[in-house]
């Protein structure tokens, strides 16, 4: 059990590193927290998976997440079988690819 939860808490810091704005740089597990425990939803494509996440009631961290989310969509990360793993806001679209959806059709 332990090596799980060292594992997971590796998991955490790996992604504040990556994905969070640089306000979290120095975040512990419990400041991180709020953010992966977010209830939302889970859309499974042929192309993607799409993590839709319930905003915040606060403004500075639905803007937080808004950050985060954008920096998953400009980094464009895949799962192991090949898919686009994207995180969004409910309610709140994906300025880039909402562009590149457009500038498509």
């Amino acid at each position: 059990m332990t090596v799980c939860k060292v594992a997971l808490a590796n998991l955490g810091m790996w992604a504040r590193d990556r994905y969070f704005p640089e306000a979290y740089a120095h975040a512990g597990w419990h400041r991180l927290q709020i953010f992966f425990q977010l209830p939302g939803r889970i859309h499974w494509g042929t192309e993607s998976v799409e993590v839709e996440l319930k905003p915040f009631n606060d403004h500075a961290l639905n803007r937080d997440l808004e950050t985060l989310c954008a920096k998953v969509a400009q980094e464009q990360p895949r799962l192991p079988d090949g898919r686009r793993l994207l995180f969004k806001v409910q309610g709140v679209g994906l300025p880039s690819l909402d562009a590149q959806e457009r500038a498509v059709a």
